[in-house]
């Protein structure tokens, strides 16, 4: 069973929880269905919400000339506008207080949807405005948790995007968890053995972490805080470059280097190697390095969290259904 932190994580509600999209179905999803166990989710239906039933007819954003955009029925044109504000509003209020780590969205959705929704010109058979928009509830919660990391169902059936998403939302749980009862050396602790998921993600920003952390301007314990989150979402909203994970991994290789015998050597750089050339993915070449750390008992590695940033249950290689 998973020793991580649980994330507290929106989802849609409609996503592996309640039939309630507009036809009374529910989405199901294998990767929200293995999160239940090691994520706490906090659901909502916003169309539910605002008093519409299951099944009911389809609502769609429309930009008719001249007008606001509106959210209407796609075929009688009721307006759920001002409902879906008020909502919205009230219900991002709480949620805000309830120390949310990440957003998992219905892709597509006139409501929850997130970069991917389709403005029409009309309800009916109207022709299409634009299709790269936000629903009403995703964009305010887009402008409300702009530092946190937001995805649709779709888009974590990509690998990368499933790694990274995870990734964020288990580490910034860490710290949060860390934060609740602060010591000085839990921050030490925690900045050190997240060093080299760090520097996957981006050296520079590192560098400044331990700054933050080694408090030479003696801040305040809140100071210091603010200013390792700030640095700590910022980190976690880049990716990490192939080029910078091969720097990681050389730099664990680093403690075995003079341990290995010339065969080992050769054997894991050939699979580093196989890794640049796409052949392999990192995680093999982490396995072997963890490996090495466990034999020669390298307990300073074996806490990394670059190791397993989040629980194995969630680890599944598959890309877009297809394995890897």
């Amino acid at each position: 069973m998973s020793t991580h932190v649980k994330p507290n994580i929106f989802v849609s509600a409609c996503i592996e929880y309640e039939s309630c999209r507009f036809d009374g179905s529910m989405i199901a999803d294998d990767y929200v269905k293995r999160m239940k166990d090691v994520v706490n989710f906090i659901r909502v239906c916003p169309e539910l919400s605002i008093g519409l039933g299951a099944p009911r007819e389809a609502v769609r954003l429309v930009k008719r000339k001249g007008e606001d955009q509106k959210l209407l029925s796609s075929v009688h044109g009721y307006d759920y506008t001002e409902k879906m504000d008020t909502f919205t509003e009230k219900y991002l209020e709480k949620l805000y207080r309830r120390d949310v780590d990440g957003f998992l969205m219905k892709a597509k959705s006139p409501t929850c949807g997130v970069g991917d929704v389709k403005v029409y010109r009309d309800v009916g058979k109207a022709h299409l405005e634009s299709a790269r928009n936000d629903g009403m509830f995703g964009g305010a919660i887009k402008a409300k948790f702009p530092d946190h990391p937001i995805e649709t169902e779709r888009r974590i059936s990509n690998y990368n995007i499933r790694e990274n998403f995870f990734t964020h939302v288990f580490t910034m749980a860490a710290f949060r968890h860390m934060k609740d009862d602060f010591k000085y050396k839990d921050l030490v602790e925690f900045h050190a053995k997240n060093k080299y998921l760090y520097m996957s993600y981006n050296q520079e920003i590192l560098k400044k972490m331990g700054q933050i952390v080694a408090n030479h301007d003696k801040l305040s314990h809140d100071e210091v805080l603010d200013a390792y989150q700030k640095h700590l979402r910022k980190l976690l909203h880049g990716e990490p470059s192939q080029k910078r994970r091969v720097n990681t991994l050389q730099h664990l290789y680093g403690y075995f280097k003079d341990k290995l015998d010339t065969p080992e050597k050769e054997y894991f750089f050939d699979t580093l190697d196989d890794y640049i050339d796409h052949k392999i993915p990192y995680s093999n070449v982490l396995y072997l390095l963890r490996g090495y750390a466990v034999r020669f008992k390298e307990d300073y590695l074996l806490k990394q969290t670059v190791f397993q940033p989040f629980p194995k249950e969630l680890t599944v290689m598959m890309d877009s259904g297809n394995k890897l």
